[in-house]
């Protein structure tokens, strides 16, 4: 089911002539054309940054961790979009009017949605795996690099399936207000069309969201707790090396997260605007266009923040001896937790002697 819309519902447009795919941008040239310039830039180094990250993972072992697997998922996904979506955006804002046709804008929106959501869910599954292992630590072995592939799969394979509800006829893939970029119809003001809006901001925004902000809480709090017990000398799974270890490591995702939701709200938000404003008070075309070239962007921003902070890396390059010195904790976590549910036994035991 195809729409007629090219800017908004009061400019109405044949979408099955070849003039609907070459109009101009409404925004101004030379500021969408900088714009441009950045996103091919961007693609360049989102290739570079997401390839050398990508290899990382495949050549040392002791990075695919259970929690890595879903940021090397991330990656993948991020150097897919490097590949097709910036270059397509990018070239279309240099020339101020969109290049690829059709074909080209159903796959420039399906790679950015494809994307959004799959990072979104990616970032939720690393968030639980680490409260999990901190909330109940006894359990650490459960999660495993084969589970964390499947869920992986799985979870991309969901977006995949969201992806796939436009070409069904629920919404549509079209142009943005810019004309340089393709995305779902959000701003036809069909029923239909507004109920997937909706619909996909409470189930691939809000949801994350909340799941992201509720499983790094009860992580920092689990940490915190297991500090204050080994401070008083109450036996624990981890060591103090270790906990301090997952506190690096939820800093990690917390501020990866944080980076990712950052880079996306804002185009979030005028999208909604759009919405619920209706077209005569709708977002303006230049700031809803900056706010998508920020959110495609977010391809480089992420793997960057990553790398930053994350202990294993140093500037592009693998941090050998923080690899090794994570291998040694968790072989003395290991065996701590081992000696806990001993310890544990044994108390038990003498509890019911007694």
């Amino acid at each position: 089911m195809l729409s007629n819309i090219s800017l908004n519902p009061s400019q109405l447009s044949n979408s099955n002539d070849a003039s609907f795919w070459s109009q101009p941008t409404p925004v101004n040239c030379d500021i969408i054309r900088i714009f441009g310039i950045y996103l091919c830039i961007s693609s360049f180094l989102g290739v570079m940054i997401n390839g050398l990250l990508l290899l990382s993972f495949i050549r040392h072992r002791q990075l695919r961790s259970p929690p890595n697997v879903f940021v090397m998922f991330i990656t993948g996904m991020g150097l897919l979009a490097s590949c097709t979506l910036l270059p397509l955006t990018g070239t279309s804002s240099v020339y101020c009017q969109w290049l690829y046709s059709r074909a080209g804008c159903y796959l420039d929106g399906i790679i950015g949605f494809l994307y959004g959501c799959a990072s979104a869910y990616l970032l939720c599954a690393v968030s639980i795996s680490r409260c999990y292992i901190i909330v109940r630590p006894l359990n650490a072995k459960k999660v495993t690099v084969g589970k964390s592939i499947i869920a992986s799969c799985f979870l991309v394979f969901i977006s995949f399936l969201w992806t796939m509800m436009p070409l069904l006829g629920w919404n549509e893939y079209t142009m943005e207000v810019g004309r340089t970029s393709c995305c779902i119809s959000w701003y036809d003001r069909r029923p239909s069309y507004i109920s997937f809006t909706i619909v996909i901001f409470i189930f691939i925004y809000c949801v994350p969201l909340f799941i992201l902000i509720s499983a790094n809480t009860m992580a920092m709090i689990g940490l915190r707790r297991m500090r204050e017990k080994l401070e008083r000398g109450i036996q624990q799974n981890f060591s103090r090396k270790r906990i301090e270890m997952e506190r690096r490591l939820i800093k990690s995702i917390t501020i990866t997260t944080c980076g990712f939701f950052v880079t996306w709200t804002p185009y979030s938000v005028a999208v909604l605007t759009s919405i619920f404003l209706g077209e005569d008070y709708g977002t303006p075309p230049i700031i809803t266009s900056i706010s998508s070239i920020f959110a495609k962007s977010s391809v480089i921003w992420i793997p960057l923040l990553y790398i930053k902070t994350s202990t294993h890396f140093k500037f592009g390059f693998v941090n050998q001896n923080a690899l090794e010195a994570q291998a040694a904790t968790n072989r003395v976590g290991t065996n701590e937790g081992t000696r806990g549910r001993a310890n544990i036994n044994d108390s038990l035991h003498m509890e019911a002697v007694q």
